[in-house]
């Protein structure tokens, strides 16, 4: 079956789907409130988020998490549509895009459970997956500690995640390392995913998926070395192995130096012109974060008939929803409006295909 006949109708939805990403001004025109902020929802397919979105009947207070959860279900719902007429390896990819949520499940479970809270006050704090949850939370609410909650996902999807997870703690017996060597292993998955496609949907994902991980290992690198002061080794370690210009020998050689100015400016051409005069750790962040939707946007509009579409569509519709996210939370608490906009960073506008 070619690709055309294989991927037709998640084409076709991705070019639907598409069409509510940001139109130029959007984010501006929710903050300033100069257009009706709900014809641009409805125009991103929001139209339910309204500003008691995160309203709780319970004592009249604003609890995030509601606001956190309606726009998790905005993306859950695009991901049970764009799944729904594929398969194999690449329904796994976007499925495993969205398992990161239930992985923060996970972690709540575990830290919860190791602080003594109950399962009911850990239960409220979980987040709902929908039908990509495939964790055995009574189970894991019944277990002593980390090393059997672990243990009792190895038959899982987040086999290869666990067992390395749980080959970390027992070494260092620590809920950092723990939370660091998931989120590795996550990315470890994510990319043999990548790495089982076709060479077709290989050529637009890779450049996608290598500016992602380069993000996250650089903002890691960082953080590990100079802010909690890791050791050389445990913080290569702790690095995703699979990224686009931060390769294995340039990372060993970049978490010998010891300031961040160095690394910096060790760094390759193409990613060091991005973040050049970034004055803080937050804004480098931002920079990386715009480059990887640059490529997401590049991707939407070059691949045709390719799961990469999709997911290129599912990183910019997840940026999309954490906009509006930082937008609705901002107007809730009050916070001054030019705080909020700092806050909302790469607004991008997506021409549409």
């Amino acid at each position: 079956m070619s690709a055309t006949t294989h991927y037709a109708y998640l084409h076709a939805r991705v070019s639907v789907m598409a069409l509510r990403l940001p139109q130029e001004g959007a984010y501006r025109n929710l903050l300033e409130e100069s257009t009706d902020s709900g014809a641009i929802l409805q125009r991103m397919g929001l139209a339910g988020i309204n500003e008691d979105e995160g309203a709780s009947s319970r004592e009249g207070t604003h609890h995030p998490e509601a606001l956190e959860q309606a726009l998790l279900n905005n993306l859950l719902d695009d991901v049970k549509i764009l799944v729904r007429p594929i398969g194999g390896v690449a329904r796994d990819l976007l499925v495993h895009w969205v398992r990161r949520f239930e992985l923060g499940n996970l972690k709540t479970i575990i830290r919860g459970r190791l602080l003594g809270r109950s399962a009911a006050w850990i239960q409220n704090e979980l987040l709902d997956v929908g039908p990509f949850s495939v964790l055995p939370v009574a189970d894991l609410l019944q277990c002593e500690d980390a090393p059997e909650m672990l243990r009792r996902l190895e038959t899982t999807p987040y086999g290869d995640i666990a067992r390395q997870a749980r080959n970390d703690f027992e070494a260092r017996n620590d809920l950092f390392t723990l939370d660091a060597s998931m989120d590795k292993q996550y990315y470890a998955v994510l990319n043999s995913r990548v790495c089982a496609l076709p060479a077709s949907d290989q050529q637009y994902l890779r450049p996608l998926l290598g500016a992602i991980v380069d993000r996250v290992n650089l903002m890691w690198l960082l953080r590990y070395r100079f802010v909690y002061n890791l050791a050389p080794a445990h913080t290569y370690y702790l690095l995703i192995p699979a990224g686009g210009a931060l390769g294995g020998e340039l990372l060993r050689t970049l978490v010998q130096m010891g300031s961040s100015d160095e690394v910096i400016r060790a760094l390759p051409p193409v990613l060091f012109a991005l973040i050049e005069g970034a004055a803080t750790l937050p804004e480098l962040e931002d920079r990386l974060a715009c480059e990887a939707l640059r490529r997401a946007e590049g991707v939407l509009h070059r691949a045709v008939f390719s799961i990469a579409r999709a997911f290129a569509y599912l990183v910019l519709r997840e940026h999309q929803l954490r906009q509006v996210h930082t937008i609705r939370r901002g107007k809730q608490l009050s916070l001054e409006k030019a705080l909020i906009k700092d806050a909302v960073n790469c607004a991008r506008t997506v021409t549409h295909v």
